[in-house]
């Protein structure tokens, strides 16, 4: 099993950031890798597009408002990786006046893409920050 962990410091409240960011099938809104996000099975499900074409199914697995943290599997997807989880964080500093934000998962994969696996993931989680600081124009 291998695990991708990519943070980044925001210079806003980590409420205001959680508010953008916390519902499970926003991440079409503040990610530009994804093209579209529609809820399915009474929410617990997120059908992803990707604006490559691809389409991924994620279960939402546990969530907290307190915790500002939700945790999601792959359902289904055309990336080759099994047991997929991942989880999205946000923190706040101990001012109130900033926030670090998290997403880390864990998944295995096929020892030979096993580094291109992490490579694909660790971008994803890092494009989707510098998006959303772009948005929220932090």
């Amino acid at each position: 099993m291998v695990q991708v962990n990519v943070s980044v410091a925001l210079a806003a409240p980590a409420a205001r950031v959680w508010e953008f960011i916390g519902g499970f099938h926003s991440l079409a809104e503040w990610s530009s890798s994804i093209k579209s996000c529609v809820p399915e099975r009474g929410g617990r499900v997120r059908r992803l597009k990707t604006t490559d074409g691809a389409v991924i199914a994620e279960r939402l697995e546990s969530f907290s408002e307190a915790e500002r943290e939700y945790s999601y599997s792959i359902v289904s997807s055309p990336i080759p990786v099994r047991n997929y989880y991942s989880t999205l964080k946000v923190s706040g500093t101990a001012d109130g006046a900033g926030c670090t934000v998290q997403w880390s998962s864990q998944f295995e994969a096929v020892e030979a893409i096993e580094q291109a696996m992490v490579d694909v993931f660790q971008h994803l989680y890092e494009s989707a920050f510098v998006d959303l600081k772009r948005i929220m124009g932090i």
